[in-house]
């Protein structure tokens, strides 16, 4: 037997719901990664990062919304507030997103599925603004009173973000720490509506909390100007819409299986189901045995 039929059959032989967890995790993990590298590909372009990241303060002065000073002076008033905002900024963005998604998929799997597609398009959408707008944080222009706050007082949280193929210091526009935070309230919001009294208003406080506080920490670190957060909403809004549209032209497209759509997590589902196939069998036998009257008859096998 060849490796791949040993392969195959050992593939067969998982539960259905394991099936789809891991087929699942592949295409999660395998965008994830062609997300990071490609992200990181891109970063030797920083004259025109920064002249960008000049236009978007302009920008923003003559609109007057240039608030990032101000709320990042605010924060750097006191250490705690720093750390906080460290934390909300590296805890609330992928650590939270996989808690939440591997929630999703165990009790709300429709949930789940509208929530992938519209990360996968959002981070597709993201690389493309990335290659053609890099762009710099106001934490690399100390000149204008910018401090890296997660190189000054998360060093472990730093280290972590900044693994070398998947650094892009010029990928602030769009911000997807924003962007994926409104999806995750959103998918928070949906989960609330089949909810009820205690459980209906935390997750109602999850839904405003999470992207709210992430817009605030994404400024109060210096990572991202107030218009980036802005155009990360509106490209994951773009994403969602994408997704929805493309769910509802093809049913059958690859985030909504129609054969798996039913499926339910269980590592022990083909073992129910044989069971139930064996006691439904064995009933059908005794009855027919029954309904034969003084006639021997082969037993069921």
């Amino acid at each position: 037997m060849t490796l791949h039929r040993a392969c195959a059959k050992r593939w067969s032989s998982l539960p259905s719901g394991a099936r789809e967890f891991l087929r699942e995790l592949g295409i999660v993990a395998a965008a994830g990664l062609l997300y990071f590298l490609v992200r990181g590909a891109v970063r030797d372009r920083a004259d025109e990062a920064f002249e960008r990241a000049r236009a978007l303060l302009a920008l923003e002065e003559r609109l007057g919304i240039a608030w990032e000073t101000a709320i990042h002076e605010a924060a750097l008033s006191a250490d705690w507030i720093v750390d906080l905002a460290n934390i909300v900024y590296f805890w609330g963005h992928m650590p939270l997103l996989i808690v939440l998604a591997l929630w999703l998929w165990l009790r709300h799997r429709s949930i789940w599925r509208g929530l992938r597609a519209a990360l996968l398009a959002s981070a597709l959408l993201g690389i493309a603004c990335y290659v053609i707008w890099p762009t710099a944080p106001p934490r690399l222009m100390p000149e204008l009173g910018y401090v890296d706050t997660l190189a000054w007082r998360a060093a472990a949280s730093y280290q972590a973000q900044e693994v070398g193929p998947f650094v892009n210091p010029y990928a602030a526009l769009p911000s997807l720490h924003v962007g994926w935070a409104l999806l995750a309230g959103a998918a928070c919001w949906r989960v609330a509506r089949s909810q009820a009294g205690a459980r209906r208003a935390l997750w109602l406080l999850g839904a405003a909390l999470i992207p709210v506080s992430q817009t605030w920490a994404v400024v109060a670190t210096a990572n991202h100007w107030l218009l980036d957060a802005a155009a990360g909403a509106a490209v994951v809004a773009l994403a969602a819409l994408l997704a929805y549209t493309a769910a509802r032209l093809r049913p059958n497209i690859a985030w909504r299986p129609p054969r798996l759509a039913a499926a339910r997590w269980s590592w022990r589902d083909q073992d129910a189901d044989r069971h139930h196939r064996n006691h439904t069998r064995t009933h059908h036998c005794r009855s027919s045995r029954s309904r034969v009257h003084g006639h021997a008859r082969r037993p069921c096998s």
